[in-house]
């Protein structure tokens, strides 16, 4: 019996797993519009794995007012959106360590009305 290994396994013995980069994008996706699409498609293109975290109705009426569409009816926009790998209904309103951590995100990308940032976790 010969110890010799084929060049097919010594490579792939060699090759080490690439680490997925996960990245986590968050909003209130109210009236979801070209520009909440634009900004998760941006998120996207910073990794390999979107989490979308989506606040709850509570949330947002205590920080901006009422939304329009229900918490359920914008968790079901975002998921339609071909860039959202994942979804995380009633995310916290303001983003926390302990909230990336959880889901082991490597980056969190934080938009306004223009580019997306990324900041490293």
């Amino acid at each position: 019996m010969s110890s010799k290994r084929t060049q097919s396994e010594a490579g792939d013995a060699g090759r080490k797993k690439k680490k997925q980069v996960r990245v986590w994008v968050d909003g209130c996706f109210d009236m979801a519009h070209f520009g909440h699409a634009n900004a998760i498609r941006q998120a996207k293109e910073m990794g390999d794995y979107l989490i979308v975290g989506v606040h709850s109705d509570a949330e947002i009426t205590k920080n901006k007012g009422p939304p329009v569409y229900s918490e359920e009816e914008r968790y079901k926009m975002v998921r339609a959106i071909k860039w959202v790998d994942q979804v995380v209904e009633d995310a916290p309103y303001v983003t926390t360590l302990e909230t990336l951590e959880e889901y082991d995100c490597d980056f969190c990308v934080h938009g306004g009305n223009g580019p997306c940032y990324l900041l490293s976790v």
